[in-house]
């Protein structure tokens, strides 16, 4: 038998077809990428967690005994009350990582509004979290992230600090068709993405000032007057504000501390601007960063004084399709299910970062710290390998190991954070669930039912059921959803439809109507404060943030610290690979063997100054780890890399290596970040990428 099926192991919610045989998953079709060809490697994975476990021994000891599901079960609510009894809700963290794509989201949703419990979190603060809430800000929506561009009939696309071919495959190749087309494309990146090979521009910027070139960008476009006068006029507001600040960043400012061609900053700006419609897509390169929201805000200016908004080729207002229809995305469920205001109140930032506390988010650092001090006592990691995905891993493993109270984990595999839970649960895969997504692909309207294809193996379950039965032992006081269909069921509520009767439908999708500038057939216009495109913001404004983006420099480098720059003489970055999704799928055979080693990319030139050949095993060091830790990458010569950047992949560890470490800090550069600050002042972000370091040769290879 072979049925259509949506594949979660990264964001794009690809449809893919699995072959099903004797109740098993033999084989995936129609996968644009090897996460999605690999999904029966995961789940008959002879290393899969099947059944509860209890720890026996001492925390990372690696000593389990099999138990129950009713006796795991109340051994978590239970510890849970006692917590909540004794220090309150806010004293229980839950945090999602990136596996489980989307499950973990609805977990916290649920687990939010049932316990209820303030102090959520989803592993996304430092990628998508400055870009969306920013956008929110200016828009009412979040037309920059990967649902946003319409890349289909765009004229013009750029990508600013994204590898699309990593990052959104699927997506990447509807671009690929509209740049056969004759489309225009600008890259700006200091890595020689495949993109940037295709690029009509290729602006290879300095880490961190990204900034600075989407002011002169704007300076340009105003002062040539290149942008849309009539859409400026009716739809944005503070554009007279906006013009006279930009005058402070003219584009021979800029490439001085872009280190880019005046020229090249001119003609981007120019190419932008008049080859409508143009679409812009976002990502990592932008974010990471202490001034990542005001950066994202920047290139969010750009697209508001050309107009390029719920266009076709332009910016889609991606969220609104969903919203119209009364569904309940994914991403909007969290502003119909807030738990009650004074257990909201107690989230950790919520005073210090009230945009955070908008998407039900608590602020990392804080909660770790409160760990730390003893505030928060219980923590449940769905799907979520913290003790690798996370800034200072260092600090989180000793804190995991000797501060908590309890810890429940509930993952795929035994992961190193996995090895330091007091309970670990066995978690159900996509396709042995009910799943219900919006796709992201454009035109971004399509609802689609994914109902489960094989039975889970051995004891593993939903998370969702999880949270719900925990929810009931701890005696919820209302409980609207007693079960898993029940809470699909709620999400299409008022769209007058069951999840059982949405699979009957043809390819199990409803399609939604689709339609552009939307802004000018609605009250208000847009989702902000003002009702339309706040060009200068009255919600930052309000909270005491710069309306207008500031440029700063990164908090170290060339320009801030030039005497650090001497001893440590080059600026790390991040990339991520192609056949992972951040800390997964290290073990999976297939998957391994395209990327086996954790790899530095450096400039050829550079490596030879330090003796350093292609395949040597080299050390990576940073000023706050100075002396105390390093990481060893493997060295991979490019030589089209700004010469200045060194960069390495995120959220490596290695599965083959002893426990509980698992090798979680050999060559992870979360080793050697710490939580400690400056933050950005919206979000918290701490700064992880643009950052100074040092590389040498390792001694032994």
């Amino acid at each position: 038998m072979k049925a259509d099926t949506v594949c979660l192991r990264c964001h794009q919610k690809c449809i893919v077809t699995a072959e099903v045989k004797d109740r098993k998953i033999v084989k995936m079709t129609h996968t644009p990428c090897i996460k999605g060809a690999t999904i029966p490697d995961v789940m008959y994975h002879p290393d899969r967690l099947l059944y509860p476990l209890k720890r026996v021994g001492k925390r990372g000891e690696g000593k389990w005994e099999r138990i129950s599901w009713d006796e795991a079960l109340n051994t978590i609510a239970g510890k849970l009350g006692e917590i909540k009894d004794k220090y309150g809700p806010e004293a229980i963290h839950i945090s999602d990582g990136s596996g489980q794509k989307h499950i973990g989201l609805q977990v916290i949703s649920i687990a939010a509004r049932l316990w209820p419990c303030p102090n959520t979190h989803w592993g996304r603060y430092t990628c998508q979290t400055p870009d969306e809430f920013q956008n929110w800000v200016t828009w009412g929506d979040s037309p920059t992230y990967e649902f946003g561009p319409d890349y289909e009939h765009s004229k013009c696309i750029v990508y600013w600090g994204s590898n699309p071919d990593v990052a959104t495959p699927s997506q990447t190749q509807v671009a690929l068709k509209a740049l056969r087309a004759g489309a225009k494309l600008i890259v700006i990146d200091p890595r020689p993405i495949p993109m940037a090979k295709r690029a009509d521009i290729w602006l290879r910027i300095r880490p961190g000032t990204d900034m600075a070139l989407a002011l002169a960008m704007a300076n340009v476009i105003i002062n040539e007057k290149l942008y849309d006068k009539e859409f400026v006029e009716k739809w944005c507001v503070g554009f007279d504000k906006l013009k006279e600040h930009v005058q402070k960043y003219p584009p021979d400012w800029a490439a001085k501390v872009t280190g880019l061609a005046e020229e090249d900053i001119i003609n981007a700006a120019r190419m932008y601007a008049t080859t409508k419609p143009a679409c812009v897509y976002v990502r990592l390169g932008t974010q990471q960063q202490v001034t990542a929201t005001q950066t994202s805000r920047s290139i969010s200016l750009l697209i508001g004084l050309c107009g390029n908004i719920d266009v076709p080729g332009g910016n889609l207002l991606y969220y609104r399709t969903y919203r119209d229809a009364l569904f309940w995305h994914i991403y909007d469920m969290d502003k119909g299910i807030m738990g009650p205001a004074a257990v909201e109140a107690k989230r950790i930032g919520a005073k210090e970062y009230p945009f955070m506390h908008k998407g039900r988010v608590c602020d990392i650092p804080g909660t770790i710290r409160a760990m730390g001090r003893g505030e928060v006592r219980g923590l449940w990691c769905v799907c979520d390998n913290l003790i690798v995905a996370e800034i200072g891993n260092r600090e989180i493993w000793d804190i995991m190991k000797n501060k908590l109270d309890f810890i429940f984990v509930s993952d795929f595999f035994m992961t190193p954070t996995a090895e330091l839970a007091d309970i670990v649960l066995p978690a159900a895969f996509y396709q042995e669930i009910d799943l219900l997504v919006g796709r992201f692909q454009y035109p971004s309207n399509v609802i689609y039912a994914a109902p489960k294809l094989v039975e889970p193996p051995g004891e593993c379950k939903d998370d969702r059921e999880v949270a719900i039965e925990i929810s009931k032992r701890l005696g919820a006081d209302v409980t609207p959803w007693e079960s898993v269909k029940d809470w699909l069921n709620w999400r299409l509520k008022y769209m007058g439809i069951t999840y059982d009767e949405l699979c009957q439908k043809p390819g199990s999708r409803i399609t939604l109507p689709r339609e552009f500038r939307r802004y000018e057939k609605s009250t208000p216009p847009f989702g902000t404060a003002s009702g339309k495109v706040e060009l200068y913001s009255s919600v930052f404004e309000a909270v005491g943030y710069d309306p207008l983006p500031v440029y700063q420099e990164p908090p170290d480098g060339p320009v801030s610290t030039p005497e650090l720059f001497k001893e440590f003489p080059l600026i790390y970055v991040h990339y991520r690979i192609l056949s992972y999704m951040h800390s997964e799928g290290r073990q999976i055979e297939r998957q391994r063997r395209l990327t086996p080693d954790p790899y530095l990319e450096i400039h050829p030139e550079k490596a030879a100054k330090l003796g350093i050949k292609e395949g040597d095993w080299v050390c990576l060091e940073m000023p706050k780890t100075k002396g105390e830790w390093h990481v060893k990458y493997k060295a991979r010569l490019v030589p089209e890399i700004h010469p200045d950047v060194v960069a390495g992949p995120h959220g490596w560890w290695f599965p083959e290596k002893p426990g509980p470490e698992h090798g979680c800090f050999d060559s992870n550069i979360n080793a050697v970040l710490t939580l400690d600050p400056p933050y950005d002042p919206a979000i918290g972000v701490m700064q992880c990428r643009a950052l100074l370091c040092r590389v040498w040769k390792a001694e032994s290879q």
